[in-house]
């Protein structure tokens, strides 16, 4: 994300803004959805095998939580992939060719454990399925739906967002 205010450019402005724009969307949505996962005991969830009990809950929150896995792991066509794409366009057109290299392999090492936390919360066996409950919150359904929603509606219609981050860059530069 910095790389691309690193460029000093109208893109790399635009780029920062959509990337922020992205991230803030999906954490919101992820934190609301693990903010709704309490235990019986009202404790939030400690540990990364805890996220093994969101299969107990729904369906819905399970496929949620695997798509903005895979998105802010920079899965094409999610909108995560977007979001990278345009802050290394950003870096291309100024010809940060090293800075490039180094981040493209950092988000592929942090791939690997987004994909590590899918693999837990898929694929995973549990031992015990009734040692922790989720209590599902009808709130926290309504934020991550809406969450989804943005996320492919981003892959469906992407020119608002778009058009409205880089009328946000052209002000500031």
């Amino acid at each position: 994300m910095l790389m691309s205010l690193a460029t000093g450019t109208l893109m790399g402005v635009h780029a920062f803004f959509l990337y922020m724009y992205i991230y803030v969307i999906t954490m919101f949505t992820f934190f609301s959805i693990l903010l709704s996962l309490k235990k019986e005991t009202n404790k939030n969830i400690i540990y990364i095998t805890d996220l093994l009990y969101i299969k107990n809950i729904s369906p819905i929150t399970r496929i949620i939580s695997t798509l903005l896995f895979f998105s802010m792991a920079g899965i094409p066509p999610l909108i995560g992939f977007f979001a990278k794409f345009y802050v290394f366009l950003a870096a291309i057109e100024t010809s940060y060719y090293l800075l490039l290299v180094i981040s493209i392999l950092c988000s592929t090492l942090s791939a690997f454990y987004y994909i590590r936390i899918i693999k837990i919360i898929n694929f995973e066996k549990t031992l015990n399925l009734n040692m922790v409950k989720f209590k599902p919150n009808t709130i926290t359904y309504v934020y991550s739906l809406l969450g989804l929603t943005v996320i492919t509606l981003f892959f469906i219609v992407p020119n608002f967002l778009i058009t409205e981050t880089y009328y946000l860059g052209s002000l500031l530069t």
